[in-house]
């Protein structure tokens, strides 16, 4: 009897301990399966919209993908569609990359982030205006310019075999701004990051980057272009704006030629997939590819002798005010439009391709506006305007 009483007594404490661990269960965050038929409805309007010939979407929750869109061709000429396999150039995306790349060499402190640039690069010259650091480079505060008029029809028929060959397009040129004094975004800022790290890790630019970030992540539809070598499941390119002269014309659709952009490697010179783009990501908010230390350096904006940026290592970063922490890239070249954006505190990742300079598409609605839709749409967020 006495053997049966304390069975019964302990009944109630299993009940309760089984109804919290349900009610833990059923209280969690689900991934938004069920919102995505509305997510493919704000895609597709988008899509149509701007007549883009090509879009490929992934939306990722919770490690789920809740969505994987392929809308259009990849080739109209020949009526490829785009599929979960096609891939786009991503044009800027590639500078998370590089800003991952090179923290992954501060990790093993082979890099300080605040050495003068010329003890990795010493064929870049001092400048009398400041002392430009990696961690200057990396938050766009080194006072180094942005393209000008040499990204012309002679520089997109020429192939740079070595990072290093890029540097004589800019390192001889006055700096913009004092280093430190303020935000001024720039390519060529970190091709220089990209020299560094060859010169630091011995090994090419790419070649490091492929080693410890791509292959580690299973990335296997990512990688640096050569438009020179037949690329399976290319995307080709198309415009509603003149390629040469940017005019707008809503009427005709222009091929874009198959420039090669090896003249800016280490700042938009990668291909990816939506589905590529969604697993680095989430990657990043999961422990593994960087250390904790890393992690923060990438998710705080940077703030050196008071002067913040808004982009930390290769990532646009929300302010500390926005209600929903967020790091985001876009990327933009004649014919492509592409957005990855990463919300860690909801496990969301978003990623978005076309390739197109669809009409209206000089908005950044498609990367910009759209991702965040997305995002308020599977996680019941206020809509978006």
């Amino acid at each position: 009897m006495l053997k049966l009483f304390r069975l019964m007594s302990l009944i109630p404490c299993f009940l309760v301990a089984a109804l919290a661990n349900a009610h833990a269960q059923g209280s969690a965050p689900r991934a938004c399966t069920d919102r995505a038929n509305a997510l493919s409805a704000a895609v597709l309007d988008v899509h149509r919209r701007q007549h883009n010939v090509g879009v490929a979407a992934v939306v990722m929750h919770r490690g789920k993908t809740v969505l994987a869109e392929n809308l259009g061709y990849a080739d109209l000429e020949n009526r490829v569609p785009v599929t979960s396999a096609t891939r786009f150039g991503v044009a800027s995306i590639t500078k998370a990359f590089t800003g991952l790349a090179l923290l992954k060499l501060r990790e093993s402190g082979r890099i300080d982030l605040d050495a003068p640039i010329q003890r990795y690069v010493p064929a870049f010259p001092v400048k009398p205006e400041g002392t430009i650091t990696p961690r200057l480079l990396a938050a766009h505060m080194a006072g180094i310019r942005h393209w000008s008029n040499e990204r012309n029809a002679t520089l997109y028929a020429r192939h740079f075999d070595d990072i290093n060959d890029v540097l004589p397009l800019f390192k001889d040129d006055t700096l913009i701004a004092r280093p430190g004094s303020g935000y001024n975004y720039s390519s060529y800022g970190y091709n220089l990051i990209g020299a560094a790290i060859q010169a630091v890790s011995g090994t090419k630019y790419q070649d490091f980057v492929v080693r410890e970030i791509i292959a580690p992540l299973g990335l296997k539809n990512t990688g640096y272009d050569d438009v020179r070598k037949v690329l399976p499941n290319r995307a080709h390119r198309y415009s509603y704006y003149d390629p040469w002269t940017f005019a707008i014309d809503s009427v005709t659709i222009y091929r874009v030629p198959e420039w090669d952009y090896s003249h800016n490697p280490a700042g938009g010179n990668m291909y990816s997939t939506a589905a590529d783009l969604a697993r680095f990501g989430r990657a990043i908010e999961k422990p593994g590819l960087l250390s904790p230390e890393s992690y923060a350096l990438v998710m705080k904006r940077p703030k050196i002798g008071g002067v913040e940026s808004p982009m930390s290592f290769g990532f646009f970063v929300s302010p500390d005010t926005a209600a929903h922490r967020r790091l985001n890239i876009g990327g933009s070249n004649a014919g492509l439009q592409s957005g990855l954006a990463v919300y860690p505190d909801d496990d969301l990742v978003i990623a978005i391709i076309s390739n197109t300079w669809g009409i209206g598409s000089s908005s950044g609605e498609m990367t910009g506006a759209l991702v965040s839709r997305l995002a308020a749409i599977c996680m019941g967020w206020k809509p978006v305007p």
